[in-house]
C-alpha cells in the first residue's frame, strides 16, 4: 500500500461494492480458477474491512498493485494468486478514473512487463491490462507504446486458442483507439512484420511431406487476427496484406482461401476502411476467374459470389472508372455461376447480380451506351467496339440461354431488375432480350414451367418502356386472318402492368384497333361464322379493358382526355358492357390527381412498383391541377351521360352512381346545382305521383295490379341515390332540400323507400359535419320519431345514421352524452339479435366504435367513460323478455372481447350470469355460455384462477339442473379452463360427484397427445400449419351457437374464422337447420352400425357432433347401405366345387333390378326437373363406385377370363393367367382417422383369410370357404322363414 500513494476520496468513480459483483458472478463456479479468484478478493476484502478503508474499486486496484508488486519480486510466490490478482487488476482498471490511471501508466506497465518476464502469469487476464494501459496513453509518441504493444503483439500465434483469441481482441480494440493517430502506422507495420516472418519461415522450411511446414499453422493463426484488424490498419499496410492475399489464393488451400475471404469480406462491409482501390479490384478479378470452377466446394462459391458482389460495390465507392471497366468480367463469373446445380450459390448469384445493377450502373453508362447505338443507328457496319453497358446487357441477354432453362426463374428477376434499372433507355439497350423473352412465350408449358415470372419479367419492360415502344418491339398482330398467331397473350400484361402510359396512344391506337376488330366481328357474323365473330367482340372488350391501366398516371391527361371525351361518352350511350370499365377509369383519373393536390398519396410508398414509382414522381402539384382542370370541363358531358343512364338502368348502378359522386367532386357549384334541381324535381313528380296512385288505389273496391306502384317506388330510390350522389357539389342550401325530401320518406309505408331515404341520411351525417351540428336536435328528435314505423330492412341504415349521431354526442358533455347514448342504446342492443346479417354485423361494430369514442384517450375519450357505457350496456339484463336480456349478455361479451381492460369488470357479473342461467331459457343461456368463452378465452391465468372456484361451481350446478342441452359446452367450457390453468388447478375446485367428467376430460387429451406424437413429422407440420394460419376474430354466430363448429378439438379455434363475416347464417336460418340437423342425428344414431367405434380407433364418436357423424356414415359405406350383407360385395362368389363365380357385368351378387314407373306424372316430374336430376344421379353413382373399389377392394374382378359356357376361368390367347387383385385403398393415406381406420380394416380381413387358408390347396379352401358361406346362408334364410 506504501507504494502507491493515492487520494481516494478524490477519484472515486464507483462507489458500489467490487468484491460483491465478482462473488456474485463467480462464487458458483467449479473451475479452479475462478474458486481461487474468489478466495483471494474474499481475503482482500476482509483485509480492507479490517483496516475500516473504503471498498472502492480505487482501493481494490491500490491494493491489488501492491500485492503484485510483493509477490513478482519473490521467486518462490504461488502462481495461482498472481493470476488471481492480475484477473482482478483486468476487471477493477474499466471502473478506474483515467486520471489516475495516467498518472500511474508507467508504473504499472513496468508491474504488468516484470509480472510477464519473471512468472508464468494467466496471459489472457493479462493481456486486458496491456490493452487498457495502451488506451489510456498520454500521448501518441511510438516510443511510449512499442514496448507494450510488442509484448501484445507476440501472443498472437499463442498455441493457447483462449489467449490467442483474447491477444486478436485486444489488438482489434487497441487499432480501434490508435485511429487518426501516428501510432497507427507503426502498429500496423508490426502486424505486417510478424505475417512476413511466418510466411518466409512457412515458404523455407523443408518438412517432411508427413509434417506440416514450419510456421503454418501460425499463418493461419495471424490470418485469423486479420479477419478483425485488417480494416482498422492503414492504408499502406492494408494494400501489402492484399498483395500477399493474391499470392495466398494461388495456392488453392481451402483452409488459407477461406480465412482470406472472411477477411476481404470484413474488410469490404466496412465503410471507414481505408483500401487501395486497384489492388482490391485485382484481387476480385483472379477470384472471380476461378469461381466458376466446378470442382470448387458449394460453401467456397457461394461465399466467393457474396464477395465479389460487396467487394465490387466497395471498389465503386472508391473509383467509379477502374470498376466499371470490370464489371463485364464480374457478370460473366456471376452468370457462370447462375447456371450451376446448387440452390444455394444460385440465389446468391441472383442476389448478387441484383445488388450490382442497383449500384454500379447509372445514368452515365447508360447514355454512354445509348449515344453510341444511336450514332450508329445509320452505318450499315459498325466500326467502334461495345461499351461497357452493352456487354452487361448481352451478358443479361445471354441468360435466355438454354443452359438456364432450369433456373429461368431467377434469370427473370436479374432481366426484370435490368429494365427497371435502365428504364425508358431499355428499348435501344435490351431490345434483344424482350424479342427473347417473347419467343420464349410459344414455347409449350412442358418446356416452360415459369410462365408466371416471364409475364412478371415481360411487365418488368413494359413498365420500363412504356406501352407505346413496347407494342412497336412485341406487336400484337391483331390484323392477321388467324387469331392464333396473334399475341393475345399481350393483353393481361397490358392490363396488368401499364402505368404511366399516355392516352393520346390508346386514341390513336388501341381503339383503332378496336374500330378494326369490329369491322372483322360484323363481317363474319354477316357471313354465319357466329362463334368467330364473338371471337373478335371478345377482342374489343379485353382493348377497352386497357383503358383503366392507361388512366394509371397518365402523362399527358391535360393535353389529350378532351379529345377522347366524345368517344368515352359515345361508348356510354350505345355499349352498356363498357360502362363498368369506364366509369373506374374516371374514378382513377379523379381520385389519383386529388391525392396528389390533397397530398394524400405517399409518392414513396413501399407498395408502389419501380415503374410506377416513375411515373407518380412526374405527377406533381402543378400536373395534377391542370389535370382536374381538364376534368372539371368535361364534368358536365358526362354527368348527362351517366345521369340519364343511371335512371335507365334496371340494376344497382353502383359504378355508375360512385362516378356521378367523384365527377361532382371536381365539376362547377352551378353545374351540379343545375344537375341537383333537376333531379328534386323529378323526384317531386314521381313522388306526387306515387301519392295519387295510393289514393286511387285505396278508394277503389276493386283489386288492382301494383306493379305500376312497385315501378314507381323503383324510380323513387333512384332519385334518391342520383340526389345523394351529387353530394359532394351541394351547397348547405342544397343539402337542406335534400333532407326535407327524404324527411317524409323515413315514414314511407313502402320498405325500399325507407331503405333508400336512410341511407342518404346516412351519407349526409357521415360527409356533412356543419350539417350534422346545425340540426343535432331535430336529428334526435326525428330518429326517436320515426323509430316505430321503421321497416327490417331499412334497419341497417339506420343504425349507421344512429352511430353518427352518437359519436357528434360524445364531443359534448358527459351528462348531455349519456341521455343520448341511452336514448339509443336499446335499440343498438335489440339489433344484436336481429335475422338480418348485415344488421346485426353493424349493431356489433357500432357497440364496439362508441366504445373506442368513449374509452381511447386519442379521440378524446376517458376510461371512466368506457366502463361507463358497459355499465349501460349491463343494465339491459334487468330486462323483462328474454329477448332484451339475451341481447345484452351478447353485447357485454363483444365489449369484453374488445377491450381488455372490461375483462375485471365482466368478472363483477358472474352471480347474475349463474343467476340467469337458472331461469331455464334456451336463449338466455345460450348467450351466457357464450360471454363465459368469451371470459375464458380473453382472461389472463392469474386473473381466471381467481374466480376458477366460483366458474366451475356455477357451471357444473346448473348443467344438473338442465335437459342435458348444454352439456357439451359445459364440457368444452372446462378444457378451455384446463388449458388456460392446467389440470390440477381445475380438479382442485371440481365436485367430487363431477370428478368422473374430468377424468375423462385428462383421457381425451392424453389421447391426442399420443395421437399428435404417433403422426409423422410432415403431418405435424401440416396440423400446426392449419392452426396457426389461421386468425383470431370476432363471430358471434360461432361463439353463441348452441352447438356447432366452435366446439372442436382445439378450444381456441371458436373465435377464428376463416371465411368473412358475410357467409354466416341468419338467425332464422340456423334455428331451421338446428331442428333438421337435430332430428336426422337422431335417426342416424338409431341405425349406427355396432362396428363403426372400430373404425374410429383414434378418438371415440362424439354422437352430438354431426360433422363427425356424417363422416363416419360415409366411411362405412354410406346412409342407406351402413351395414351390408355378407356375399353381395365383401365376399367372393364360389360354387360347391370351389370355383369362383364371376358375373359378366363385373359385379359379384345378384344383379340388380332395374326400377321403371309407367306412372307419367311421375315421368312429368323427372322431366321437369332437367340435367339437375342427371347431374345428381351421376354424382351418387360415383360416390358408389368409388365406396365399391375402395371398400370391397373387388375393383377387378377378372371378367374378361369368364367363360359363357363352362363354369370358373379359361386361358385366353396372348393374355395373363386368370388373377384377381385385392387393391390399394386411398383411404389409407388420408388424414381423417376415420378414413385410415376403414382403410386398415379391410386389409386386416385380407390377411386374416390368407392365414386362416394357409397351406390348403386351393380348391379345398375355396370349397370349404363355399361350404361355409352356404351353411351361413341357410341359417340366415331359417331364421327369416321362422
Amino acid at each position: 500500500m506504501a507504494t502507491i500513494e493515492m487520494e481516494v476520496s478524490q477519484f472515486q468513480v464507483d462507489e458500489t461494492d467490487f468484491c460483491d459483483s465478482v462473488l456474485s458472478r463467480f462464487s458458483n463456479s467449479i473451475q479452479e480458477e475462478h474458486q481461487h479468484l474468489c478466495t483471494v478478493l474474499g481475503a482482500m476484502s476482509q483485509e480492507l474491512k479490517e483496516q475500516n478503508l473504503p471498498t472502492t474499486p480505487v482501493t481494490y486496484f491500490c491494493t491489488t498493485c501492491s500485492s503484485i508488486d510483493r509477490l513478482s519480486s519473490d521467486p518462490d510466490s504461488p502462481t495461482h494468486i498472481i493470476d488471481s490478482l492480475l484477473t482482478i487488476l483486468s476487471m477493477v482498471l474499466p471502473r478506474i478514473s483515467p486520471v489516475i490511471l495516467k498518472k500511474k501508466r508507467e508504473y504499472l506497465s513496468e508491474l504488468v512487463v516484470r509480472v510477464f518476464r519473471s512468472k508464468s502469469p494467466s496471459a489472457a487476464s493479462g493481456l486486458k491490462c496491456i490493452s487498457h494501459l495502451l488506451m489510456i496513453r498520454e500521448s501518441d509518441n511510438w516510443s511510449d507504446v512499442s514496448q507494450l504493444y510488442g509484448l501484445l503483439l507476440s501472443f498472437i500465434t499463442d498455441p493457447h486458442s483462449k489467449v490467442r483469441r483474447q491477444s486478436h481482441v485486444c489488438i482489434h480494440d487497441t487499432l480501434q483507439n490508435f485511429q487518426g493517430s501516428s501510432a497507427l502506422a507503426p502498429a500496423s507495420e508490426g502486424i505486417i512484420n510478424t505475417f512476413e516472418r511466418y510466411l518466409l519461415l512457412a515458404g523455407g522450411s523443408n518438412a517432411a511431406a508427413s509434417e506440416s511446414p514450419k510456421g503454418a499453422q501460425e499463418v493461419l493463426y495471424i490470418l485469423d487476427a486479420l479477419k478483425e484488424c485488417l480494416p482498422l490498419m492503414s492504408m499502406k499496410s492494408t494494400t501489402t496484406v492484399l498483395k500477399y492475399f493474391k499470392t495466398l489464393l494461388e495456392l488453392h488451400q481451402p483452409l488459407v482461401s477461406r480465412r482470406i475471404m472472411d477477411s476481404l469480406n470484413v474488410l469490404c462491409l466496412d465503410p471507414t476502411s481505408e483500401v487501395s482501390p486497384e489492388v482490391l479490384l485485382e484481387l476480385l478479378c483472379s477470384l472471380a476467374l476461378s469461381v466458376s470452377g466446378n470442382e470448387r466446394i458449394v460453401d467456397d462459391i457461394t461465399f466467393t459470389t457474396r464477395l465479389l458482389d460487396v467487394g465490387m460495390r466497395k471498389v465503386h465507392s472508391l473509383d467509379r472508372k477502374i470498376c466499371i471497366v470490370k464489371l463485364p468480367a464480374i457478370f460473366n463469373a456471376l452468370g457462370d455461376v447462375l447456371a450451376c446445380e446448387h440452390e444455394e450459390a444460385l440465389h446468391a448469384a441472383t442476389e448478387a447480380l441484383k445488388s450490382l445493377i442497383h449500384a454500379c450502373i447509372d445514368l452515365n453508362l447508360i447514355k454512354q451506351g445509348v449515344n453510341q447505338i444511336t450514332t450508329n443507328a445509320d452505318m450499315e457496319t459498325r466500326r467502334s467496339r461495345p461499351t461497357i453497358i452493352e456487354k452487361l446487357c448481352a451478358t443479361i441477354e445471354s441468360l435466355l440461354d438454354y443452359r438456364f432453362s432450369t433456373v429461368w426463374d431467377m434469370s427473370f428477376q436479374v432481366i426484370s431488375t435490368m429494365f427497371n434499372k435502365l428504364g425508358e433507355n431499355s428499348s435501344y439497350l435490351l431490345m434483344g432480350t424482350l424479342k427473347g423473352l417473347a419467343d420464349l412465350q410459344k414455347l409449350p408449358d412442358e418446356d416452360l414451367i415459369y410462365r408466371k415470372q416471364l409475364h412478371e419479367c415481360i411487365g418488368s419492360a413494359l413498365g420500363a418502356m412504356g406501352p407505346e415502344i413496347f407494342l412497336s418491339i412485341v406487336p400484337l398482330k391483331l390484323e392477321v386472318e388467324d387469331l392464333s398467331e396473334a399475341n393475345v397473350w399481350i393483353l393481361p400484361i397490358l392490363k396488368q402492368y401499364t402505368v404511366g402510359a399516355h392516352l393520346s396512344f390508346f386514341r390513336e391506337s388501341i381503339l383503332n384497333m378496336v374500330r378494326l376488330m369490329k369491322q372483322k366481328s360484323r363481317m363474319l357474323y354477316l357471313e354465319g361464322r357466329i362463334v368467330s365473330s364473338r371471337s373478335y367482340d371478345a377482342l374489343v372488350y379485353s382493348l377497352w379493358s386497357l383503358l383503366p391501366s392507361f388512366c394509371n398516371y397518365p402523362l399527358d391527361t391535360a393535353e389529350s382526355f378532351k379529345d377522347m371525351e366524345k368517344a368515352l361518352c359515345t361508348a356510354l350511350r350505345e355499349e352498356a358492357n363498357l360502362c363498368g370499365i369506364i366509369c373506374s377509369s374516371l374514378q382513377i383519373l379523379i381520385q389519383q390527381n386529388k391525392g396528389i393536390l390533397e397530398q394524400k398519396i405517399d409518392l414513396n410508398g413501399s407498395d408502389n412498383s419501380i415503374s410506377r414509382q416513375r411515373a407518380m414522381a412526374r405527377y406533381t402539384p402543378q400536373v395534377a391541377g391542370d389535370n382536374l382542370t381538364v376534368l372539371k370541363s368535361s364534368a358536365r358531358e358526362f354527368l348527362s351521360v351517366l345521369s340519364g343512364k343511371f335512371l335507365k338502368s334496371a340494376q344497382d348502378g353502383g359504378c355508375l352512381q360512385s362516378t356521378i359522386h367523384e365527377l361532382a367532386s371536381v365539376a362547377d357549384k352551378e353545374i351540379v346545382t343545375r344537375f341537383f334541381r333537376n333531379t328534386m324535381q323529378k323526384l317531386l313528380k314521381v313522388t306526387q305521383e306515387a301519392a295519387n296512385a295510393e289514393t286511387s288505389r285505396n278508394s277503389n273496391t276493386m283489386e288492382l295490379d301494383n306493379s305500376s306502384n312497385g315501378s314507381l317506388a323503383v324510380v323513387r330510390a333512384q332519385l334518391f341515390d342520383l340526389a345523394v350522389s351529387l353530394l359532394p357539389g351541394l351547397d348547405a342550401k342544397e343539402i337542406d332540400l335534400l333532407f326535407v325530401a327524404i324527411r317524409p320518406a323515413l315514414r314511407d309505408d313502402e320498405g325500399l323507400i325507407q331503405k333508400k331515404a336512410y341511407k342518404v341520411l346516412s351519407i349526409i351525417l357521415r360527409n356533412c359535419d356543419s350539417f350534422l351540428s346545425a340540426r343535432f336536435e331535430e336529428l334526435l328528435k326525428l330518429m326517436i320519431e320515426v323509430l316505430p314505423s321503421c321497416h327490417f330492412s331499412a334497419k341497417h341504415h339506420r343504425l349507421e345514421c344512429l352511430y353518427s349521431l352518437i359519436v357528434h354526442a360524445s364531443k359534448c358533455e358527459s351528462e348531455k352524452r349519456c341521455d343520448i347514448i341511452s336514448s339509443f342504446l336499446t335499440e343498438i342492443i335489440l339489433a344484436l339479435k336481429e335475422a338480418n346479417k348485415k344488421t346485426r354485423n353493424r349493431a356489433y361494430d357500432m357497440l364496439v366504435q362508441i366504445g373506442h369514442a368513449c374509452g381511447d384517450e386519442e379521440k378524446g375519450g376517458k376510461k371512466e367513460n368506457l366502463h361507463q357505457f358497459f355499465n349501460m350496456v349491463a343494465a339491459g339484463l334487468a330486462g323483462e323478455t328474454p329477448h332484451m336480456i339475451s341481447a345484452a349478455v351478447k353485447g357485454l361479451a363483444r365489449l369484453a372481447y374488445e377491450f381488455s381492460d372490461l375483462v375485471s369488470t365482466t368478472y363483477n357479473l358472474l352471480p347474475s350470469t349463474f343467476l340467469l342461467l337458472k331461469r331455464k331459457n334456451r336463449e338466455i343461456a345460450k348467450a351466457n355460455l357464450g360471454l363465459l368463452k368469451v371470459l375464458v378465452a380473453k382472461s389472463q391465468t392469474e386473473g381466471l384462477q381467481m374466480h376458477l372456484r366460483s366458474m366451475v361451481e356455477g357451471l357444473l350446478n346448473w348443467q344438473d339442473s338442465t335437459k342435458n342441452q348444454f352439456k357439451a359446452k359445459v364440457k368444452l367450457l372446462l378444457e378451455m379452463l384446463v388449458k388456460k390453468c392446467g389440470m390440477d388447478a381445475v380438479k382442485a375446485v371440481m365436485p367430487e360427484e363431477h370428478m368422473k367428467l374430468l377424468t375423462n376430460i385428462r383421457k381425451i387429451k392424453e389421447r391426442k397427445e399420443r395421437n399428435l406424437a404417433a403422426n409423422s413429422e410432415e403431418t405435424r407440420s401440416q396440423q400446426s400449419k392449419a392452426t396457426t394460419s389461421r386468425l383470431s376474430r370476432w363471430n358471434h354466430t360461432k361463439i353463441f351457437s348452441s352447438f356447432g363448429p366452435e366446439d372442436s378439438e382445439d378450444s381456441d379455434a371458436e373465435y377464428t374464422d376463416g371465411k368473412t363475416l358475410s357467409g354466416q347464417q341468419s338467425k332464422a336460418t340456423l334455428h331451421f337447420n338446428s331442428k333438421a340437423s337435430s332430428s336426422r342425428m337422431h335417426k342416424a344414431a338409431k341405425s349406427l352400425p355396432e362396428d363403426l367405434f372400430d373404425q374410429l380407433e383414434d378418438e371415440p364418436l362424439d354422437l352430438l357432433d354431426q360433422h363427425k357423424t356424417r363422416s363416419a356414415l360415409r366411411s362405412s359405406g354410406g346412409g342407406h347401405h351402413l351395414k351390408r350383407k355378407p356375399g353381395l360385395e365383401d365376399e367372393p362368389e364360389i360354387d360347391s366345387e370351389g370355383r369362383l363365380i364371376i358375373r359378366e357385368g363385373g359385379g359379384g351378387g345378384k344383379p340388380r333390378r332395374e326400377v321403371s314407373s309407367s306412372n307419367p306424372e311421375s315421368e312429368d316430374v323427372r322431366s321437369q326437373a332437367g340435367s339437375s336430376h342427371k347431374s345428381i344421379n351421376s354424382s351418387i353413382e360415383k360416390n358408389r363406385k368409388r365406396r365399391k373399389t375402395s371398400d370391397s377392394g373387388w375393383a377387378y374382378t377378372g371378367g374378361e377370363y369368364a367363360s359363357k359356357k363352362a363354369a370358373g376361368d379359361v386361358k385366353r390367347k396372348d393374355k395373363l393367367e386368370p388373377y384377381a387383385y385385392w387393391p390399394l385403398d386411398r383411404k389409407m393415406m388420408s388424414r381423417r382417422p376415420e378414413h385410415r381406420a376403414a382403410a386398415r380394416k379391410g386389409m386386416a380381413s385380407v390377411v386374416r383369410l390368407t392365414k386362416k387358408l394357409e397351406g390348403k390347396s386351393v380348391s379345398s379352401a375355396l370349397s370349404s370357404k363355399g361350404l361355409r358361406f352356404k351353411r351361413v346362408q341357410k341359417k340366415s334364410s331359417k331364421k327369416k322363414s321362422k
